[in-house]
């Protein structure tokens, strides 16, 4: 009995300090962090190697650079950026929604994501709510059914200022505070009836 004892008490134990041993073992002492800018580090070390015997040609990863950081200071200057809309705590995101637009010949899915200006930062925490957000969001769907009944969504190419004044007005009549009704997209598609 005191054999099965033993055994059940010091099995467990001697695995347990034999598998944290090995887990010591297999960490690096560096951490994964620093190895990796080392990597990178070393990476750029060779791609300036190589540009020195080939010339100055220009490599992908040099070409990929430089069009990110045009696209970095693109999207600065564009006052729908994502990034820009989540800095200003005065514009709340609706989120996307699609909606049918019936024609005689085809049926136009218009999908649209919506962000609002408000006047306030009082007035956008209240509204970005998730209660009161749902009823904007309904209101936002009503308000749209309305538009797609109107030449507004029926013509070929959609006024996005025009959908957004409309927009405002209708729900201006139930919610104070907005400032304007911004399209983070706009973009619909054609679908012929069969």
């Amino acid at each position: 009995m005191k054999k099965i004892a033993i055994a059940v008490v010091a099995l467990p134990l001697t695995c347990l300090g034999a598998g944290y041993a090995a887990g010591l073992a297999l960490i690096p002492t560096t951490p994964p962090a620093a190895s990796v800018q080392e990597d990178v580090v070393q990476d750029q070390q060779l791609d300036a190697e190589v540009d020195d015997t080939h010339g100055d040609t220009p490599t992908a990863h040099d070409a990929s650079a430089d069009a990110s950081a045009d696209t970095h200071a693109s999207s600065e200057q564009d006052p729908l950026n994502p990034y820009t809309l989540a800095e200003d705590r005065t514009v709340i995101r609706l989120g996307q929604m699609t909606i049918p637009v019936e024609k005689l010949h085809s049926v136009s899915y218009v999908v649209a994501d919506f962000a609002l200006k408000l006047t306030d930062i009082e007035t956008a925490d209240r509204y970005a709510r998730v209660e009161e957000a749902t009823r904007i969001r309904d209101a936002l769907l009503t308000a749209m059914n309305v538009a797609a009944e109107t030449a507004v969504l029926r013509s070929v190419a959609i006024d996005s200022d025009a959908l957004s004044d409309m927009i405002l007005g209708l729900l201006r009549k139930n919610y104070d505070g907005i400032d304007e009704v911004l399209f983070v997209s706009l973009y619909k598609q054609d679908v012929a009836r069969l």
